[in-house]
């Protein structure tokens, strides 16, 4: 179609999923003299790795939905590219953000069990555009959760990452409990102590007592929907069990900002998005280029 000869819309992505699975088939020597089914499907292993497959071929089928789902008319297929030269005393990169989903323990059982969330799955579901208009539910069953935790679902991280990874949950706690104002709150991890007295200006009475120095061991999904977490912290071991559990990732700075970097010749590393003491843009080997950062 005339999408696809365009070029225009067809975007290389740095994330190609795996290549797909295939069936499981007998030996050709099982299959001669026989009616038996030569095609016998996937095994659990098989089925798994082409469930966490992206599905999308990741090219524009030429279908033209975006142009007539798009109000404002701003989608062009005549469009030329057009290639512009700007001079500037200073460049101010805006890197975005995205949650590091490799970095999440095995031991959670991401994926599992529908009500262990992520902490960027959260937020959208916080939005009042989101998928659930902004109610907080168990994805289950729809049930409203009377006891949520955010737990530390990373082995370790600098203490900048930690230190972002905590107060995306304390916000969403807030959040969580404007919105459910009798559910249980509790929120689990390393170096808690060191977090609220660097914050203990922002931080709420209750709050303080939500903040839990701990180790998640395991998380046991229950019939009832439920995760039943066994915590280990200062000598002792208990057992926990929340409607909804909310894992706590690292940020990391976005792939497209670190090929912009490149581009224009700056390293965008690790923490590069992370603020500093006042807030300010954060410089880089350039003097030219700086850093917005994720306050």
């Amino acid at each position: 179609m005339m999408y696809e000869k365009k070029g225009r819309y067809i975007v290389e992505f740095q994330d190609i999923p795996k290549a797909r699975q295939h069936q499981i088939e007998i030996d050709l020597e099982e299959r001669r003299g026989s009616y038996k089914e030569v095609e016998l499907g996937f095994d659990e292993e098989r089925a798994l790795n082409e469930a966490k497959r992206c599905l999308s071929c990741r090219r524009c089928l030429g279908c033209a939905l975006c142009w007539a789902e798009c109000k404002p008319e701003a989608i062009d297929f005549e469009m030329e590219d057009e290639v512009f030269e700007l001079e500037a005393d200073k460049v101010i990169v805006a890197p975005g953000v995205e949650r590091d989903m490799e970095r999440i323990d095995g031991r959670f059982g991401f994926g599992s069990n529908l009500n262990i969330i992520t902490d960027l799955q959260l937020e959208r579901m916080l939005s009042d555009t989101g998928p659930s208009a902004g109610l907080v539910i168990r994805p289950l069953d729809g049930e409203i959760p009377r006891s949520v935790a955010w737990v530390q679902s990373y082995e370790a991280a600098s203490p900048q990452m930690h230190r972002a990874a905590l107060c995306l949950a304390v916000n969403e706690a807030r959040l969580v409990r404007r919105k459910i104002a009798q559910a249980e709150i509790q929120i689990v991890g390393r170096d808690m102590e060191t977090f609220v007295h660097d914050h203990d200006a922002d931080l709420h009475d209750a709050e303080r007592r939500q903040m839990q120095e701990g180790v998640v061991e395991s998380a046991e999904s229950l019939e009832d929907g439920g995760v039943k977490l066994t915590i280990a912290g200062n000598g002792t071991k208990e057992e926990k069990t929340f409607d909804l559990v909310v894992l706590m990732t690292q940020p990391r700075i976005s792939w497209d900002a670190q090929s912009l970097g490149k581009s224009l010749g700056v390293t965008l590393g690790y923490a590069a998005f992370l603020s500093g003491e006042d807030g300010g843009l954060l410089a880089t080997e350039k003097a030219s280029i700086q850093i917005s950062p994720i306050q």
